[in-house]
């Protein structure tokens, strides 16, 4: 999905028993990964009409989209928290799953927010349903509020994530360049996606791009949309 260089990949071990044969509740627990990520993938390609692929077994993976900014799968465990603390100098974590995504994967999301207060990154919570643009477009303004006070706080960096880092997480990213970096749509979603190959709903970034534009009390001009955006977009940031 992205290059090798630009994740860490971790992968599971299967111990053997004496005769060579693999202990069942490990072979269990291997088909059942194996077939959770299966599931998934159809899921995913066919609601979002792209190839790409969640290898959860893999662990861990992103990509640095600018200087304060990461995209990214979700940490599975509190160690992927001290490598985004060590490696990434990551002092935030935007996390768009819902709660039911968690559980579907097994993720210990409590063990993970308590090392996140350890090592002092602010953990944030924006959920939006996976693989509903509709869900992405109502969510959007929200997470991208956090993220443009993250980042404006100038701590360190901001790791956006979802599930598989492919949709939701890159989705706001590209909104959050789009509004706030004086790109246009297509030029952030092209940033984006050089750098980490994904096909987040560009329609959903226009929706809701619309729906600020729409519901701005002063119906100000699109071309100065980001400054709507900015005044909009900060009440409520970070909460």
């Amino acid at each position: 999905m992205v290059p090798s260089n630009s994740f860490k990949v971790k992968r599971i071990s299967c111990k053997l028993s004496e005769s060579g044969v693999e202990e069942s509740a490990t072979s269990n627990r291997v088909s059942n990964s194996n077939n959770r990520m299966e599931d998934y993938n159809t899921v995913m390609k066919g609601m979002m009409r792209n190839p790409y692929e969640y290898h959860h077994d893999l662990g861990m993976n992103y990509a640095l989209i600018t200087d304060h900014l990461i995209v990214g799968s979700q940490p599975q465990k509190p160690e992927d928290v001290d490598h985004l603390k060590q490696e990434e100098n990551v002092a935030y974590i935007l996390n768009l799953q819902q709660d039911k995504d968690v559980e579907y994967w097994e993720v210990d999301l409590p063990s993970i927010i308590k090392r996140c207060k350890e090592l002092e990154i602010r953990h944030m919570r924006r959920p939006a349903r996976d693989f509903d643009p509709d869900s992405l477009r109502s969510g959007l303004p929200k997470a991208v509020s956090s993220l443009e006070w993250a980042i404006s706080e100038g701590k360190g960096k901001v790791y956006v994530h979802c599930t598989a880092g492919l949709g939701r997480a890159p989705a706001v990213a590209i909104a959050y360049m789009f509004w706030f970096c004086g790109m246009d749509l297509n030029t952030a979603y092209d940033t984006l996606t050089s750098k980490r190959p994904c096909g987040p709903s560009k329609q959903a970034i226009r929706g809701a791009t619309y729906d600020l534009a729409k519901n701005d009390p002063w119906k100000e001009p699109l071309e100065s949309l980001q400054n709507v955006l900015l005044k909009m977009l900060r009440i409520g940031r970070g909460t």
